[in-house]
């Protein structure tokens, strides 16, 4: 049996602590993992974002063709034999719409805009200034009017969107948390019965 010394230890000065790379990778990760986090985490919740916004576009297209073809009138026409205000119809319009949205968007968050007039400048523009009270709701009064056959009919969703990091932008509903989604569909009404 051969007899191998134990390897010496090094005796004499020690590196100084400064010169030490051990460990150096672990100290340049922590730097960098917080701001690498944050970016995945912005980058994910702006997808989800253009998501949400692309939903919303395909939403007030389907909303839109129910007014184009006079079906969404003709059940106003029917709802209003029965005694419906123009108030309950409107949230009947918004609960239909709500049923086009993918199960990930919540109903509560969405506001409809309806208007019509006979050419498209007396729609106005799609600029649309919204004031919220203290809880982050919206405080304006949003129209339902659809109009009849032959009319221009601009349709408006309006969605909340919780974003917890929002974009400075305009389209920030500052303070609440949320940014403020937008679709816009304008069309001329068939001539339908």
């Amino acid at each position: 049996m051969l007899f191998m010394p134990f390897p010496r230890r090094r005796t004499g000065p020690r590196r100084p602590i400064l010169s030490d790379r051990r460990g150096a990778t672990v100290v340049e990760f922590a730097l960098v993992a917080t701001p690498f986090v944050a970016l995945l985490l912005a980058i994910l919740q702006a997808s989800l974002a253009f998501l949400a916004q692309e939903s919303l576009e395909s939403a007030v297209e389907i909303a839109a063709r129910s007014v184009i073809t006079g079906q969404a009138q003709a059940s106003d026409i029917q709802g209003g034999g029965t005694g419906m205000t123009k108030a309950q119809l409107a949230e009947r319009f918004r609960q239909q719409a709500c049923a086009a949205l993918p199960s990930f968007m919540a109903c509560s968050r969405l506001y409809v805009d309806v208007k019509s007039a006979t050419t498209g400048s007396g729609l106005g523009g799609n600029a649309m200034a919204l004031t919220f009270d203290a809880s982050g709701k919206p405080t304006n009064s949003f129209s339902y009017d659809l109009g009849s056959q032959g009319s221009m009919v601009m349709i408006r969703f309006i969605y909340l969107w919780p974003m917890q990091v929002a974009p400075n932008a305009d389209l920030t509903a500052r303070g609440t948390g949320q940014t403020v989604l937008m679709a816009t569909s304008v069309s001329k009404s068939e001539a339908f019965s």
